[in-house]
Formats: structure tokens, sequence, C-alpha cells
């Protein structure tokens, strides 16, 4: 045993730990260089410890979200003639890592998103489920839906707007 400002440590070895880790970040290079910090730790600590580290990588990383902003302008237009009130996007904020961010790494991509009273919770926490029955969110679904809708429309019948995206589509071929 160890002695350390009056408190026993002791040695305890187990056979195995094993440890699951996430790391997000707002961008895909951001995201690579904090996952090389990560590892460092690790192995950092398997080195002080004596330890054999194995690091296994399981799924995907999720890119940075790179929104569309005139697809988003559209789809603000069309929230607002629902009475909708639309946060502008700001041109330098990407969004968070997430599967869609990969998408819109490949084709133009919109991630709105449409409120509807929740109470006192938030997204993502378990209560806000109780409020996902209620008819605002049902009205919430039917107007973010048809948002959605009048932006395709907007964007397929906009001279403009089809020619741009016609040509990020003929670059990507």
């Amino acid at each position: 045993m160890q002695h350390l400002q009056n408190a026993v440590v002791q040695r305890v070895q187990t056979p195995a730990a094993t440890a699951r880790t996430a790391a997000r970040a707002s961008s895909s290079e951001e995201l690579a260089e904090l996952q090389a910090r990560v590892r460092a730790c690790f192995e950092a600590g398997a080195l002080a410890t004596g330890a054999e580290l194995l690091l296994e990588t399981v799924g995907n990383d999720y890119a940075d979200l790179r929104q569309d902003l005139a697809m988003g302008r559209s789809y603000q237009a069309a929230a607002e003639a629902l009475g909708r009130t639309v946060l502008p996007n700001d041109p330098g904020l990407r969004g968070g890592s997430t599967d869609m961010g990969n998408v819109s790494h490949l084709v133009p991509t919109i991630h709105p998103s449409i409120g509807y009273d929740c109470g006192d919770t938030i997204m993502h926490h378990p209560d806000f489920t109780r409020y996902g029955t209620t008819a605002a969110a049902d009205l919430a679904v039917l107007d973010g839906g048809l948002a959605m809708a009048w932006t395709v429309i907007d964007l397929a019948t906009d001279p403009a707007q089809r020619a741009r995206l016609l040509e990020r589509r003929a670059a990507r071929s």
C-alpha cells in the first residue's frame, strides 16, 4: 500500500477494462484533431500504468453539417407564409456533426427545425416525449412538411435556383 496525504490508496488490478467514448466537433478537421488528442490520452494512461491498450473504432464519423443558405432562405419564406417564425441562417454556422452532415457534403442540404410548445422541457429530454402527441405537435409536423414541399416547388420552378442545383449535381457526377 502507498500512503498519500493521509489517504490509503490500494493497488487493484482487474483482468480487463473497457470504455466507449464519443467525440464531436464543429468540423471534420477539428474532429480528426480531437480524436488524435483523445487517443493520445488513452495511450498516455496505458503507458503510465503499464497496461496493454487496444483501441477499436466502431461506426462512422459524422461530418459537420453544411446547410445550403439559398435553400434555407426558400424554406424560411415558406415557413413564414404559414405563420411560423424562423431564425435566419448565419452563413458562418455550419451546424453540429450528424449523419445528415455526411449527406450535406455531397448534395445541397437544409436541416430545418420547427417548434411547438413543449412546456418546461427541452429536445432530447425524456419529458419531451409527452408533448409529442399534442395538437401543437401535430400542427408542427404538418406545417414543417408543407414548408418543405413549398421549398421543393420553389427550387424546382425558380430558373436560377434550378440551374444552380443542377450545376452542383453535374459537378458531382
